[in-house]
């Protein structure tokens, strides 16, 4: 299960994905605009299966070479190519953690899934306890920054320390950091990606513009890691697995990283409207764990889903999360016009229960 079934409910608001939902200025949504009509007119013409002006872009946003990069249809594929490469006997996932990867080590037979549950005591934050896990008999290790579906970050010198444990383990680490350009870290306490990529020869960092430019319909996924590491990766991909449209968008989005502020503006209205939630939700007597990102993760009144459905508002119900149950629900941060309308019809339910009683 995910998030984003508008097509099974009648939704008006969508809570339950994780997109940002700062406005684009003027400049940036015409480049985005444009870079579609282009990747339409390309549609006549098979894409560059070499992918050299994407993975040219997005390394220059990212400021590593050209040959550490490659790009995906969404991250997924990502998660799937690296997995079905690794081959793992044995996978360790950090719980509660996002299920596409246990998808993706669906395709591997025989692998044994080593789980550690992360406290929710500690807010479910991913702490040293970690380590302990991280043996010589795992093939890869999945983990995230933020995590996914908490949205707390990690403490870079714990990140450091584990990638280098897993790397003393010749453990392969799938480092997921789809929500990173939007959460604090990324403006507060920036983990540079030519820093990690110098340091460390065993990590693959995925990330994805779906979330960061909110345009989940065009899938846009891409890996960094060492140019050897990215060469034996490029196989386990369908050859032009980049459609036309998706290759300008990206370069586009690339483009608008590389010479404006605008995620940074997007994080910091973020931090605003997710301290506005978490306040209301508080209020409201729901338990709100620290996060980081674009959601956040609360616990409280059970039912809330299929109250909130029928007021036209989809949220992300937990309970198919190892470690969570039907008490759990992420809810994502959007405009305030939106975020105000869910505390509303949130109080609105919670009193019409409370009449009832």
């Amino acid at each position: 299960m995910h998030g984003g079934d508008i097509y099974s409910n009648r939704v008006d608001i969508d809570f339950s994905v994780n997109l940002n939902p700062y406005k684009m200025d003027k400049d940036s949504e015409e480049k985005i605009r444009s870079a579609m009509l282009k990747g339409m007119d390309n549609a006549h013409f098979y894409p560059d299966p070499a992918q050299k002006d994407v993975r040219g872009a997005i390394a220059r946003a990212n400021d590593v070479d050209p040959g550490c990069v490659y790009a995906g249809n969404g991250a997924s594929e990502i998660i799937k190519a690296i997995t079905v490469m690794t081959a793992p006997h044995k996978a360790l996932l950090i719980e509660p953690c996002y299920s596409g990867y246990e998808n993706a080590l669906g395709t591997c037979e025989g692998c044994e899934i080593r789980r550690v549950f992360l406290d929710e005591e500690n807010g479910f934050g991913i702490t040293n306890g970690v380590l302990d896990m991280i043996t010589d008999d795992i093939d890869i290790l999945y983990i995230q920054d933020p995590v996914n579906p908490i949205g707390k970050s990690t403490d870079p010198g714990l990140m450091y320390t584990i990638i280098e444990k897993a790397n003393r383990c010749y453990i392969t680490v799938l480092y997921d950091r789809s929500f990173y350009r939007l959460s604090d870290r990324s403006i507060d306490d920036p983990m540079p990606t030519p820093e990690i990529l110098s340091r460390f020869d065993n990590v693959y960092i995925v990330s994805s513009y779906t979330k960061s430019f909110a345009l989940p319909g065009i899938r846009m996924g891409y890996v960094m890691s060492t140019e050897r590491n990215i060469s034996g990766l490029i196989p386990y991909f369908p050859e032009w697995n980049l459609s036309s449209v998706a290759t300008e968008v990206m370069k586009a989005c690339s483009d608008i990283i590389s010479n404006s502020d605008y995620l940074s503006r997007s994080a910091e209205y973020i931090r605003k409207e997710r301290g506005y939630l978490t306040g209301e939700f508080c209020r409201l007597g729901f338990k709100v764990y620290e996060s980081d990102t674009v959601f956040i993760l609360v616990k409280g009144m059970k039912g809330l889903c299929e109250l909130l459905l029928k007021k036209g508002i989809l949220i992300r119900g937990c309970e198919d999360f190892h470690g969570l149950d039907d008490s759990f629900y992420r809810i994502a941060v959007r405009c305030h016009e939106d975020n105000d309308r869910l505390i509303e019809t949130v109080r609105e339910v919670m009193n019409a229960g409370a009449n009832k009683a």
